[in-house]
């Protein structure tokens, strides 16, 4: 049985070593599109071909990240010109393992006719004791999620993959034909990719700010493709802190077990990483990006700005003002979660759930005055309303326009003396058989502000 992996890489000079060896100790040919790297990147990939490993290198140049249209393409090839009779695609920190190659190849030999296979990703982060003069990332990532993700990435049988009418999926999850998911059988568990994504914060940052600035160059700043970047790229802008504090945990709240690394000795990658690596991998794409928009700038005859602006004032009608980070000024009676996180993949520092139908919240005061409700929040549903009542009336009514995206909720509470309850509700809510809770919106902080002190 003959293997073909392929892959799209862009700016992956710490990791594309160590995965190109090791895919190779598990396939046969190995084909790899490099799109417009310039960190490094492509200068190890030539040097990994010049050693005489099969391996193909193709580009394109395409500014946006067209990851379908460039993964089909590379699929149809390994099929209809390098024979392969099952295709793996992989991202460059996804490695490979399981029992051995005989036990894989046994594996697609047993699919059921027009089923493609799938496998789960088991989700590598970097901590505070990963050794931090190991080049290797298969080798220096230590802890992972204590079980696999429920994200899987299919492998396509030959017939599937020459076929004109036959889609690989965004992100390589699934195939599509006529608009329509192809069945799939998953391999058995002992194989799963070990996906290497959370190598550092420096790679956390490149991870989200290029997508991001292709979604704004793509004119589709407004979407819902790419959101699990939203929030990350956000806090990136708003509170560099606060991402950088959601990028790690600590490694005893992780189990260890080893990457089963197959590649051998890295020859080309001292000193790929870090900082410098993200210097040379965003400087140039923002130069790229910004002489692409100045084009069409020009090119539309875009106005100059103008040479007598008007200046006013700042005032502070529009200020939402700053969010502490936490939670203070009320007791959670009910509807409201424990302390969770932080969520590296997920960019998500310690958060609490909200619950539907609702969230109670009691808030004790001395005397009547006014109270302020601040909140950060997000939603993984679309369509989330929040209503906001205090002691039996409303007092607001919010919705929430994209999902993973922070949004702040401020309402100006009039409190009476003694106990006074707040209920937050929510029109939408998430419950699967993974978690049967019902999850209406992450608060990222949440504070209740008095004029005057509660009641002692």
């Amino acid at each position: 049985m003959r293997l073909v992996a392929v892959a799209l890489v862009k700016n992956e000079a710490d990791v594309v070593e160590a995965f190109v060896r090791h895919t190779l100790a598990w396939v046969d040919h190995l084909l790899v599109l490099d799109h417009d790297s310039t960190d490094g990147t492509r200068e190890i990939l030539r040097a990994l071909r010049r050693e005489g490993l099969p391996l193909q290198l193709f580009t394109d140049d395409a500014l946006g990240y067209l990851q379908e249209f460039r993964t089909t393409h590379l699929a149809r090839l390994a099929a209809r010109e390098a024979a392969a009779d099952w295709v793996l695609p992989l991202d460059a920190d996804e490695f490979l393992c399981g029992p051995d190659r005989a036990a894989l190849e046994a594996e697609l030999a047993a699919a059921r006719p027009g089923h493609s296979r799938s496998l789960p990703l088991l989700n590598y982060l970097f901590t505070e004791a990963d050794p931090a003069d190991e080049a290797n990332p298969a080798l220096r990532l230590r802890h992972c999620q204590p079980q696999p993700s429920t994200t899987r990435k299919v492998m396509i049988p030959a017939d599937l993959a020459r076929s004109d009418d036959v889609v690989v999926t965004m992100g390589n999850h699934v195939l599509v034909r006529d608009g329509q998911p192809l069945p799939d059988q998953p391999l058995p568990a002992d194989f799963y990719l070990a996906h290497l994504a959370l190598r550092s914060a420096e790679h956390q940052v490149l991870r989200v700010v290029v997508p991001q600035l292709q979604k704004f160059s793509e004119g589709l700043a407004h979407s819902d493709i790419g959101t699990h970047n939203r929030l990350g790229f956000q806090l990136l802008a708003e509170d560099p802190d606060l991402f950088f504090a959601a990028t790690r945990r600590p490694a005893r709240d992780l189990p260890a077990r080893a990457v089963p690394y197959r590649g051998g000795t890295l020859r080309y990658s001292a000193g790929r990483g870090g900082w410098q690596r993200l210097a040379r991998a965003l400087v140039p794409y923002l130069e790229r990006l910004a002489l692409s928009h100045g084009r069409l700038a020009a090119t539309a005859g875009a106005a100059s700005p103008e040479s007598n602006p008007v200046i006013r004032e700042l005032d502070d009608s529009a200020d939402p003002g700053l969010a502490a980070p936490g939670f203070s000024g009320f007791t959670a009676t009910a509807g409201f979660g424990p302390p969770e996180g932080p969520v590296p993949e997920a960019f998500l520092p310690v958060f609490h759930w909200g619950y539907a139908p609702a969230t109670t919240l009691a808030i004790e005061t001395a005397v009547a005055g006014p109270g302020r409700l601040v909140a950060d929040l997000l939603t993984y549903s679309a369509g989330q309303t929040l209503t906001i009542a205090l002691n039996g009336t409303i007092l607001h009514e919010q919705g929430v326009p994209r999902i993973n995206q922070k949004e702040r909720l401020a309402v100006d509470l009039p409190l009476r003396p003694g106990r006074n309850e707040l209920t937050i509700g929510y029109r939408e809510a998430l419950a699967t058989e993974r978690d049967p809770r019902r999850l209406a919106v992450i608060y990222l902080s949440l504070h209740v502000l008095q004029e005057n002190p509660p009641a002692r």
